[in-house]
């Protein structure tokens, strides 16, 4: 194997853990969010009769996390998109019995990483904002 190939491969991989990296960071976040939207909700539980600037204040802390999530959310999918992009372009060079195979019996390169898929990164963004509104209207209803 020639040391141009090792090179390729060693980017393939790298860029590939790199994907699964912001994947994982953008699950944490959203997972992070639900927690801190169930801990605004049992505070106000917890510490029984408060005032309205207190619950407003929560909402308040509740809308910064959905506004700090969406916005972690949106700098790793632009990650992706850049690093599939990345993986797409090596495709390129490698040679033909590999294009062969991720073609999926085509000549051709497949030209995946143009368009990633988008559909997880909706999907967090509207956990953060479903958790968003249930935490505010938890907070005005118990």
């Amino acid at each position: 194997m020639s040391e141009k190939n090792q090179e390729l491969i060693m980017l393939y991989d790298f860029t590939g853990s790199r994907i699964a990296e912001f994947k994982a960071q953008q699950w944490a976040i959203t997972n992070y969010g639900a927690v801190i939207y169930a801990s605004i909700v049992s505070s106000k539980k917890l510490i029984g009769d408060i005032s309205t600037i207190e619950i407003a204040f929560l909402n308040l802390l509740a809308f910064i996390v959905m506004v700090i999530g969406i916005w972690l959310i949106k700098g790793f999918s632009e990650s992706i998109k850049e690093r599939q992009k990345c993986l797409a372009e090596i495709r390129k060079k490698f040679g033909e019995e590999f294009i062969f195979v991720w073609s999926g019996g085509s000549s051709k390169v497949p030209n995946d990483g143009s368009k990633p898929k988008t559909v997880l990164r909706y999907f967090h963004k509207f956990i953060l904002m479903f958790g968003f509104i249930i935490t505010t209207l938890l907070l005005w209803r118990i």
